[in-house]
């Protein structure tokens, strides 16, 4: 990545450097990336919010330190299109074979953004949320790179079973485990 956000930066196309950072960092689609006005960008809160999306529902994307940056880079105005340059795609394919770079496109960065989440502990469903997937469905591609959430959930179930862990049975732990789930409920009434 290092090697393209350089290209990047050595562009004559002065936006794109920061366009590739929001996309790394927010996980925007390019249409939704080129098509962002100034008046959806809360620079106060960190968000931007989005009204054309490809599933057709309006969202908020969270900004980090990063794409905060890369925003106030590009000089905010009170209204206007973020990137007044159209040609980001164009300069963004230069960018990618200057880095030397194979089947690499404008939404391999999208995918870096999801990849990047998953490796470093976002569930699947805020993953699902920042993407604007529309079902967790699309989204599970991501879930082989995490195969820790299923030790992680497993190992909140560590000591359940025990049977040092209570020295005489009680009439709870005697149970079949449906029984015990509704003397549980039974007993939170």
């Amino acid at each position: 990545m290092t090697r393209l956000l350089d290209a990047c930066g050595k562009s004559r196309n002065k936006e794109l450097r920061a366009a590739v950072v929001i996309a790394l960092n927010t996980g925007l689609r390019l249409g939704e990336l080129l098509g962002l006005n100034w008046i959806y960008v809360d620079l106060s809160r960190g968000v931007i919010r989005l009204e054309i999306t490809k599933s057709g529902r309006r969202r908020e994307v969270p900004l980090n330190g990063d794409s905060y940056q890369a925003l106030v880079s590009l000089t905010p105005k009170a209204e206007g299109r973020v990137f007044q340059t159209r040609f980001i795609k164009t300069a963004y394919n230069n960018a990618v074979a200057i880095a030397k770079l194979d089947d690499v496109n404008f939404h391999t960065l999208r995918h870096t953004f999801a990849s990047w989440a998953v490796m470093r502990g976002v569930s699947l469903k805020e993953l699902q949320e920042l993407l604007g997937h529309s079902s967790l469905a699309m989204t599970m591609r991501y879930a082989h790179l995490a195969p820790e959430h299923l030790r992680a959930a497993v190992s909140r179930l560590e000591g359940l079973t025990n049977s040092q862990r209570a020295e005489t049975p009680t009439q709870e732990s005697t149970q079949e485990p449906s029984e015990q789930v509704r003397l549980s409920q039974n007993s939170s009434k």
